[in-house]
């Protein structure tokens, strides 16, 4: 995007300055035109006027005479009445260009006189300042290119981010990092992926209310139906045929149960956006990279470890999110080096415990809201956070 736009102000630009040279060079040739015309008409007024005089002292007006009147440039033609004309070129009088000659046609003696100048003439004149109009060319071509790519970056900046922003939406992510400008079209992009951030939040928080509030409805009346028939076996009263349909009941109870358990989970580990799913191995070395390099520029180390089903996949956004949450607790209250340990159990619970040397004396209203967005993120995600230092803090969150 960046090159077509530079291209495209460069190209604007040397067709602007070409356009606006052609019109002043064809403007600057019609005056110089009409000014060597008055100047060769002035010339042949004053070879007129020098034949007459020589008509009138009765001495020859020959090609030897007008050979000294005449500019080397220029041709001179002169009609006499009663004789054939003479003609006269100068030493540098060219004929490659007739179309451009300039004429002027006086009566000298009772003849007449032409003066015509050379169209090379004309052209030598117009075409002195090419070179530096070249190089005025190119230098805006230059200027252009320079101006072209600051408003190129300029423009493109909001882009650039808001395709980091739909990369960050596509791998799970609702925290976006949106473009402050004033660009429509980027302003509407930005309300578009904001929207889809919304509702991304929006469902993992209906899904987490669905799942509790399954489990709450299906469950409880099952737990009171099979204690009550646990309760009705027991009695003596009751003759073994019932106690054994009581005791079957309780069995396929027991087995909704495990259904309804099932079909919770299930809801739970659905993938947030499909097909953006990586494995443990690779999700936990991304997010040790950048623990890292933050943690380096305090000049703390950091050591990481990847346990259990390490193959397992998680769509990774809202645990980079909710590593980034803890990453700034860490780096604003922890102190001295951290480590870090994924665990992937078989059935695809995700464990992050993270560790740190101390803590510091850290003080003031907005201490503790990293930790408390990071709680409601894992919150939202149907998963539990333990620990309020950076001392110790441990992460348990089910597959998504």
């Amino acid at each position: 995007m960046r090159a077509r736009l530079t291209a495209s102000f460069v190209v604007l630009s040397v067709v602007l300055v070409v356009g606006a040279l052609w019109v002043r060079g064809y403007t600057e040739y019609s005056e110089q035109r009409t000014h060597e015309s008055r100047e060769l008409r002035g010339e042949a007024i004053a070879v007129a006027l020098l034949i007459d005089q020589r008509e009138q002292l009765g001495r020859p007006v020959d090609r030897a005479y007008l050979s000294g009147l005449v500019d080397t440039s220029d041709r001179l033609q002169y009609d006499p009445v009663d004789d054939e004309p003479i003609v006269v070129e100068g030493k540098a009088y060219d004929e490659d260009r007739p179309d451009d000659a300039i004429r002027a046609t006086v009566d000298a003696a009772g003849g007449t006189v032409t003066l015509t100048q050379a169209g090379e003439v004309l052209g030598s004149l117009t075409s002195r300042d090419k070179g530096s109009l070249g190089f005025l060319v190119v230098l805006v071509a230059l200027l252009a290119a320079l101006v072209g790519y600051v408003m190129a970056l300029l423009l493109s900046g909001p882009f650039r981010q808001l395709a980091g922003a739909a990369g960050q939406l596509g791998r799970g992510r609702f925290d976006l990092d949106l473009p402050r400008t004033r660009i429509p079209e980027a302003k509407a992009i930005s309300q578009a992926l904001l929207t889809s951030a919304g509702q991304l939040q929006e469902r993992l928080a209906s899904e987490q209310a669905f799942a509790e509030h399954a489990s709450h409805v299906l469950r409880t009346p099952l737990t009171g139906l099979r204690l009550e028939l646990e309760e009705f076996a027991e009695r003596d009263d009751v003759p073994p045929d019932a106690r054994q349909a009581a005791t079957r009941s309780i069995g396929r109870i027991e087995a909704i149960d495990s259904v309804t358990g099932d079909l919770v989970a299930l809801a739970r580990r659905g993938a947030l956006v499909a097909g953006a799913e990586i494995p443990l191995r690779d999700l936990a070395t991304q997010a040790a990279q950048a623990w890292a390099d933050a943690l380096g520029e305090q000049d703390r180390q950091l050591t990481a470890a990847v346990e259990g089903e390490i193959e397992t996949t998680y769509t990774p956004g809202p645990v980079e999110h909710i590593l980034d949450l803890l990453l700034a607790d860490v780096l604003r209250r922890g102190q001295g080096a951290v480590r870090m340990v994924f665990d992937a159990d078989p059935e695809g619970h995700l464990s992050i415990e993270i560790s740190s040397g101390g803590v510091r004396p850290v003080t003031g209203p907005n201490v503790h809201i990293p930790l408390t967005q990071a709680r409601a993120v894992i919150t939202a995600l149907g998963g539990r956070l333990s620990g309020e230092t950076p001392e110790h803090l441990s992460v348990l969150l089910p597959r998504r």
